[in-house]
């Protein structure tokens, strides 16, 4: 076992901010084996006594996906002109959309769990982080299924570039972890954040086009107009359906901006990561 050495002073961290950020990459890079024992142990507990298994994941956005579908058939609502098969449309929508949620959430899930081990070991926090996200990115390879399921049956094309997916689906994943760590010091402290994320985000879907062409009139239109996931949703599907998007340099400039408040999160959940574990173990 390799033995390292803390160096623990009063001073306020910010005060030596390349010191702060040599720290940072330094556990990051040492939580690497603990955080692949973490991610392995969560996988094996969640589904040791699940008999459907990995359905569990692709479950609620089948429901949800149903629920459009149906109301969309209905004529309930309103769609708009989405030039391919309904279905197709509203589960490649909500599949992305999901990737967000799940990374919203899962900052604020992980510290809560651990939250009996963080008083008693001292481990790099970083672990808990790059194993949630690396359980995020395990179950939306299982819900890239129902995607690739229904181009199959619709027989729709796909694109060489639709390759470029991976960048609206990152800024998807890199929002949702900024807004979830930056939430973690007071989600930490009040359960009300963690009641309060899971309203908004139920409601968030609707406001996000992830089942409808966004619309040019009314006030949904504003919403989404200025709804900074509207760019990535609408990207993520023109892509896999068209081969290119006309939201794609908001897009860009959204995953630049996710990746600067990712880091500014991280650096606010590394400062308040002491204190927590204080109150935690008082």
């Amino acid at each position: 076992m390799r033995v390292t050495n803390a160096v623990y002073s009063p001073d306020p961290q910010l005060r030596t901010p390349g010191r702060l950020v040599r720290g940072m990459i330094r556990d990051l890079l040492a939580s690497r084996e603990l955080a692949w024992r973490l991610f392995a142990r969560n996988i094996a507990a969640q589904y040791r006594q699940s008999a459907l298994g990995y359905v569990w994941a692709v479950a609620p956005l089948l429901l949800t996906s149903s629920i459009f579908i149906l109301l969309n058939s209905a004529g309930l609502l309103q769609a708009g002109e989405t030039r391919v098969p309904y279905p197709v449309y509203v589960i490649i929508g909500t599949v992305s959309f999901a990737l967000f949620l799940d990374a919203l959430n899962m900052p604020l899930g992980a510290i809560a769990a651990a939250r009996g081990t963080l008083p008693k070991i001292n481990f790099p926090h970083e672990a808990l982080l790059l194993a949630g996200m690396a359980h995020i990115l395990l179950n939306f390879v299982v819900k890239t299924t129902l995607i690739i399921g229904v181009l199959v049956m619709f027989r729709v094309p796909v694109a060489l570039t639709a390759v470029l997916v991976v960048i609206p689906l990152a800024g998807l994943l890199l929002a949702g972890l900024a807004i979830g760590i930056f939430l973690v010091p007071i989600g930490t402290l009040f359960q009300d954040v963690g009641y309060t994320l899971g309203l908004v985000a139920s409601g968030l879907v609707f406001v996000t086009p992830a089942a409808y062409m966004p619309p040019r009139v009314g006030l949904l239109s504003v919403i989404t107009a200025w709804n900074p996931l509207t760019p990535l949703v609408m990207t993520a599907r023109d892509l896999i359906l068209h081969g290119s998007s006309p939201y794609m340099p908001t897009t860009l400039v959204l995953v630049g901006v996710s990746i600067l408040a990712l880091f500014m999160s991280w650096v606010a959940f590394r400062l308040a990561m002491p204190f927590l574990i204080e109150r935690m173990g008082t």
